[in-house]
């Protein structure tokens, strides 16, 4: 065929080149993959373990709405994030990119805009659409860079609190949605109500503030919402009494709350007030925490009168492990009904069937399943890569696709999305990603997954690497490992690290952890946060 065009072109057959030029471009054209203009969603659920969503484990809890959508598409059975902490566990879907190539190991980093590494975000906005985003969480604020691309980013909180409910979410998103339907839009809604404070919107009152026998007011603790109340004292002697009620701690004499704000703010020439926690609590200095029992007082004496004084309180009640678990799937199915409100409204805004839904979680939660590095049963994420808190649900939703109810077992991470998106879509697939796209795997692949977790807000560094079905986990600053065999052990429950000989595999596996985590923490940089990002992150129990 090189000998024939040759001679094609060395005879000057121009008109037959012009028509094979043609031919070949038009062959081109149709082997390239056609961009649809289809809208995108994309659902991230903070802090949602995947057996905590009844199409994965119906025991849990009940997600009907969340169900449907796993009906209509495809659900993941073992879809793993990278890390447990939420803003580099969101960088890990937006840019494609490992935190620890990324340099992004905590909340309240910066993500610094780079050329070489776009959000995937970037290619929606220049293909025409109008993109959004709603966020429920402070650790997601524009400040810390995920917002490149978006035309709109919603992160506005009521005074006193760093989060919002789905219904709240809710309310901002149908109004954007109703004023955009009629054009092309990529949208991003970020639900977090599993995440602590482990409170349902619907949770009573829990607590009562008495100020000289009168009722100030009564508040829920569980929203761990600050509260600034204005005191008028009487002449000498006031009191103060704070009554919690806690379905979870029934004995009479224990202690039912903590604070780790309780302050009084005297204007500068009020020297002459007497404040005295008079009974009732427990002062832990070393946590900066005051316990109080059921009935807890507040001794306040002062020379003169007319004045003001204003408290400022924040808590929680003291919860044990299964109450946790109770109020963690109450949110979970409250957040899942909100999510129904809103299938319901794409469906009347007839939206629903032109839509691509991608919903996935960001990290899991410890339920009290392991214990913390100060003892007890461990509530929260962050510390550690076992399963519960590494595993999330992942359910795509293709009106257009033929094939529905699909469940797939090859094992998969947040890495993976945005080259599935552009998958979907028709997009070209980025240079600067290192995820997979999810169509292009093959029955059976296997994959072996690198897990992170970091200091200051990790206890300790872990890095662990998940190739089914070892589990093996290393903490570098005590030279410690974990071997978990999943097969036998799905729950993590028995390190078989010491206990057999290991097999070469596992050696394998040893040497090429081991080598990645300290080739990671030579690179690692520090970074510094200002004060206001650290008092967020406390009241979001990231930090104590």
């Amino acid at each position: 065929m090189q000998k024939n065009l040759a001679k094609i072109i060395k005879g000057k057959s121009f008109p037959l080149i012009f028509t094979l030029l043609i031919s070949a471009s038009f062959f081109l054209q149709c082997c390239q993959k056609k961009e649809k203009d289809e809208n995108f969603i994309l659902i991230t659920l903070d802090t949602q373990r995947a057996d905590y969503i009844s199409s994965y484990s119906p025991q849990n809890a009940s997600t009907p709405n969340i169900d449907s959508l796993a009906k209509k598409g495809i659900l993941y059975e073992n879809c793993y994030c990278l890390i447990p902490i939420t803003l580099p566990s969101h960088a890990s879907i937006f840019f494609s990119q490992p935190p620890y190539f990324m340099k992004i190991y905590n909340n309240g980093q910066i993500i610094k805009a780079k050329r070489k590494r776009p959000s995937f975000v970037n290619v929606f906005k220049k293909r025409g659409y109008t993109t959004a985003a709603f966020l429920s969480l402070g650790v997601l604020k524009s400040k810390f860079g995920l917002n490149e691309g978006f035309d709109f980013y919603q992160d506005d909180f009521p005074k006193g609190r760093w989060y919002l409910s789905a219904g709240e979410i809710n309310q901002k998103v149908f109004p954007w949605l109703e004023e955009n339907k009629d054009h092309k839009f990529f949208l991003w809604i970020h639900y977090s109500d599993p995440h602590e404070p482990y409170s349902p919107p619907y949770s009573p009152p829990d607590f009562k503030l008495y100020f000289n026998d009168k009722l100030l007011g009564e508040f829920c603790l569980d929203k761990y919402i600050k509260h600034e109340i204005i005191l008028n004292l009487e002449k000498r002697k006031n009191q103060l009494r704070l009554e919690v009620s806690n379905k979870f701690k029934e004995r009479p004499t224990g202690f039912k709350a903590r604070f780790d704000i309780f302050d009084f703010s005297p204007e500068p020439d009020q020297k002459d007030l007497k404040i005295s926690l008079s009974r009732g609590w427990l002062i832990q200095r070393e946590k900066s925490n005051f316990l109080c029992k059921k009935n807890a007082y507040v001794s306040i004496n002062t020379k003169y009168f007319p004045k003001q004084i204003k408290l400022i309180f924040r808590g929680k009640l003291i919860i044990p492990p299964e109450g946790i678990r109770e109020l963690y799937k109450e949110e979970v199915e409250y957040m899942d009904n909100e999510i129904g409100k809103l299938f319901d409204k794409l469906k009347k805004l007839k939206l629903f069937n032109k839509t691509n839904i991608l919903m996935v979680g960001d990290h899991g939660e410890g339920l009290g399943e392991y214990s913390s590095y100060r003892g007890g049963q461990h509530i929260g994420h962050i510390h550690f890569l076992y399963n519960v808190y590494m595993k999330v649900p992942l359910i795509i939703y293709n009106p257009q696709a033929s094939q529905k109810n699909l469940r797939k077992k090859e094992p998969v991470t947040l890495m993976d999305i945005a080259p599935t998106i552009f998958e979907i879509l028709g997009f070209k697939r980025l240079s600067s990603f290192q995820g997979r796209n999810l169509f292009s795997i093959k029955d059976g692949e296997e994959k072996t997954i690198l897990e992170e977790t970091y200091k200051p807000e990790a206890g300790r560094n872990k890095f662990a690497l998940l190739k089914f079905p070892w589990h093996l986990i290393i903490t570098p600053e005590k030279r410690e490992y974990e071997l978990f065999d999943l097969r036998k052990d799905p729950e993590e429950k028995e390190n078989i690290y010491k206990k057999n000989s290991l097999s070469q595999e596992v050696i394998s596996l040893k040497q090429k952890l081991d080598s990645l985590a300290l080739e990671i923490l030579k690179g690692k940089q520090e970074f510094k946060i200002d004060n206001k990002t650290a008092e967020m992150l406390k009241a979001l129990g990231y930090v104590k």
